[in-house]
């Protein structure tokens, strides 16, 4: 994207640790640190495995995916996420990818981002595989445009993922990325996205409509998705409710299984609404539970 996306939303990236936790510690853990998953230099994860882990017959991983307006952010303002859900005894880990900028514009599309979490996952199989931890299933979990790449993957390439994902649970996802929804931001995201040159005019006259839905998540919605989570601010300026609003209504006309929250009082950030939070988090522990088997 161009440098005024970058300015407009990199100020609303995630900072590490804005989540309190919610329950008390119950499992140690080891950290694995910038295991690499392929050769290029943000291609690389932390991986949290909690020591009942290793008792267990069969494992699930949460794989969290930080944001940062697709052109910022880092894998350690996940850490606290990590840490959270692997107190609660899941493997659990975080990875770097692929940020878009005006030096790899001209080859850069979402593909990239999504084939690097293909590849995540390929190597968190293989990681469990060496330490007997057997990590059959898996799960997304993105925060903003972490959240984007996380329902994209989750709806679109599931069939192929390394792991079987079995939910995916997202925060603030930029989930329709449409003029009606982003207004002048709209060709800018859709042209860094997709590696196309949507103009305003083609956006707002429908013209680019195709383009515009082939990154929206909201476009694959249907009753063959995965269960999914979500969480929203009712004030927050940069993730519009309409997100929201746009992919609820999608849901609604399904047989898929959905959870939505909408944090009334909050901004991006979603810290102005504790005790919804708190309902979102045991829903995430509902989700490990129910679909992980543990």
């Amino acid at each position: 994207m161009t440098k005024l996306l970058s300015i407009v939303m990199a100020l609303i990236a995630y900072i590490s640790g804005f989540f309190s936790f919610l329950f008390p510690m119950t499992e140690s853990y080891n950290l694995y640190s910038d295991v690499r998953y392929g050769y290029e230099e943000r291609q690389v994860m932390d991986i949290y495995v909690p020591d009942i882990a290793y008792d267990r017959p069969e494992n699930g991983c949460i794989l969290f995916i930080h944001g940062g307006s697709w052109s910022n952010g880092d894998k350690r303002e996940m850490a606290s996420r990590c840490i959270e859900m692997t107190e609660k005894g899941y493997i659990t880990a975080t990875m770097n990818y692929t940020l878009y900028s005006e030096d790899n514009a001209s080859d850069f599309t979402v593909d990239v981002m999504l084939d690097e979490i293909g590849m995540a996952l390929r190597e968190l199989k293989s990681f469990s595989e060496e330490r007997e931890l057997n990590v059959k299933k898996a799960a997304l979990s993105g925060f903003s445009s972490g959240g984007h790449i996380s329902l994209l993957y989750s709806y679109t390439r599931v069939k192929e993922a390394p792991l079987e994902l079995v939910f995916t649970a997202n925060m603030v996802a930029p989930a329709d990325l449409s003029y009606e929804v982003w207004g002048e931001l709209c060709p800018v995201i859709v042209s860094g996205l997709s590696g196309k040159n949507v103009t305003s005019y083609a956006a707002r006259t429908g013209k680019a409509d195709d383009i515009i839905a082939s990154v929206s998540p909201v476009n694959y919605v249907s009753s063959e998705c995965i269960p999914s989570l979500f969480a929203y601010g009712g004030k927050d300026p940069v993730v519009s409710v309409k997100n929201y609003n746009s992919i609820k209504s999608a849901f609604e006309k399904t047989e898929a299984r959905y959870d939505f929250y909408l944090y009334p009082n909050s901004i991006h950030t979603l810290l102005n609404d504790p005790e919804v939070h708190e309902q979102y988090q045991a829903k995430l522990l509902e989700y490990c539970k129910t679909y992980f088997g543990h």
